[in-house]
C-alpha cells in the first residue's frame, strides 16, 4: 500500500520571490544602478517586517525538510497551476534538474535589464541554497505532480480575496476604536507585512500579532455579553454586515477551489498508481486548504481501490513555525464569528464545514 501524507507549507521560494519583487518595485533609478554593481545580500535593505518574515520562513523550510527526511517521499504533489504541464513533464522525464525546474518556474534567466538582472541573481541564490524541496536526501522523487487550479480560475479569486482583506481590516479597526472608547486599549500590533497577490504569485501575510489580537478578541467577546451590547451593535453593525458578505463570498470561491484541487489530486494519484514502485507520497498544500483537503481525502473511497492509505505525521512544530504566516487567516476566521454575533445570526450550515476552516490542526504523530 502506498502511504499518502498531507503537509501544510509556506514556500520559501514564494516568500523570497514576493519580497524581492516588492522591494525592486520601490527602487528609483539611481538606487537600482547602485545595486546592479553590488547585487549581493540584498535582504539587509528590505523593510524590517520583510526581514523577519524571511527569517521565519527559513525556520519553516527547515522543519519541512525534517519531515521529508522522515517520510522519504517517492512522489511529491505541488500546488502549482495545471497550466504548467510542460514544466511538469520536463521534470518527470528528467530533462530538468531541480535547480533548472525552479529557475524555469520563477523565470530566472540571463536577462540584462536592471530589475530583472537583480531579481535573477537574488532568487537563484535562494534556489541554490534551498534546492531540496522536491528531492529526498538520497534521490529525486519518482514524480512531481501539479494539482493547483488553472490560472484563469485562480485570477478570479484574487479580487475576492483582496476585498475580504480590506473589509477585515476595516472591521478590525472599528472594533479596536469601539473598545478604546469604552476601556483603554493600548496594545499595538507588531511586525506586519502583507504583499498583495499578483499573477502567478501568492499573497504573503506575516503578522506577529497573536498577543495583540487575543486581547482585542477577548475584550470584544466580553463586551458583547454585557448591557453595552446595544452600543457595540450600533457602532459595528454595518462593518460586520460588509465583512460577513465578503467573507462568505470568499468561502464560496475557496470551496470551489478545494473541489478542483481534490479532483486534480485524485487524477494525479490514478496516474501514479498505474506506475510501479510507489511507496510514500507527499502533498504540499497551503495552510488554508489543509483541513478541507485532508477531510476530503479521508472520505475518498477511491483511495483504497488505488491501494493508498492516508498517514498523519506530527506537524505541531511546523504549525508553531507557521503561526506568523497563518495569523491573518485565524483573525478573519474569528472575526467572522464575532460579526455573526453582532448581526444576531447563526453560522450557515454550508459554512460550518472543513472547507471553511482556514488553519490546519496538528496531525497524529505516527512518525517522529
Amino acid at each position: 500500500m502506498a502511504k499518502l501524507f498531507l503537509i501544510p507549507i509556506i514556500s520559501i521560494f514564494d516568500v523570497h520571490d514576493v519580497a524581492v519583487r516588492e522591494w525592486l518595485n520601490r527602487l528609483d533609478e539611481p538606487t537600482l544602478r547602485t545595486h546592479l554593481e553590488y547585487p549581493f545580500r540584498l535582504e539587509r535593505f528590505f523593510p524590517e517586517g520583510v526581514q523577519r518574515a524571511l527569517m521565519s520562513v527559513d525556520n519553516v523550510h527547515s522543519e519541512i525538510l525534517r519531515l521529508l527526511d522522515l517520510i522519504d517521499p517517492h512522489s511529491v504533489f505541488l500546488d502549482i497551476s495545471v497550466d504548467f504541464v510542460e514544466l511538469e513533464n520536463k521534470y518527470n522525464n528528467r530533462l530538468l534538474s531541480p535547480l533548472e525546474f525552479w529557475s524555469e518556474y520563477y523565470q530566472v534567466s540571463s536577462s540584462t535589464s536592471g530589475p530583472q538582472a537583480i531579481y535573477c541573481i537574488y532568487i537563484k541564490g535562494i534556489i541554490d541554497k534551498q534546492i531540496r524541496l522536491i528531492e529526498s536526501k538520497d534521490r529525486l522523487p519518482v514524480s512531481v505532480i501539479f494539482y493547483g487550479q488553472d490560472i484563469k480560475t485562480r485570477e478570479e479569486l484574487i479580487p475576492v480575496y483582496e476585498k475580504l482583506l480590506e473589509k477585515d481590516d476595516e472591521f478590525l479597526l472599528q472594533m479596536a476604536r469601539v473598545i478604546n472608547e469604552i476601556a483603554s486599549f493600548r496594545q499595538l500590533p507588531k511586525h506586519l507585512w502583507y504583499s498583495p497577490m499578483q499573477i502567478r504569485q501568492t499573497a504573503i501575510s506575516y503578522e506577529e500579532t497573536e498577543k495583540f489580537y487575543n486581547e482585542l478578541i477577548n475584550r470584544m467577546k466580553g463586551l458583547l455579553e454585557f448591557k453595552i451590547r446595544n452600543y457595540i451593535i450600533k457602532n459595528l453593525r454595518n462593518h460586520a454586515f460588509e465583512f460577513i458578505s465578503a467573507y462568505e463570498n470568499f468561502l464560496d470561491h475557496k470551496m470551489r477551489e478545494d473541489e478542483i484541487k481534490i479532483a486534480n489530486i485524485i487524477e494525479g494519484l490514478r496516474i501514479l498508481t498505474a506506475q510501479d514502485g510507489q511507496a510514500n507520497i507527499v502533498i504540499f498544500c497551503g495552510p488554508m486548504h489543509h483541513t478541507a483537503l485532508l477531510s476530503a481525502l479521508k472520505k475518498e473511497k477511491e483511495l483504497s481501490e488505488l491501494g493508498i492509505t492516508i498517514e498523519e505525521i506530527g506537524i505541531t512544530a511546523l504549525l508553531d513555525k507557521l503561526k506568523p504566516f497563518t495569523q491573518k487567516n485565524r483573525i478573519m476566521q474569528s472575526n467572522y464569528d464575532i460579526a455573526l454575533n453582532i448581526m444576531g445570526r447563526k453560522k450557515p450550515q454550508m459554512y460550518d464545514t472543513p472547507s471553511a476552516i482556514l488553519n490546519p490542526a496538528p496531525g497524529i504523530p505516527h512518525l517522529t
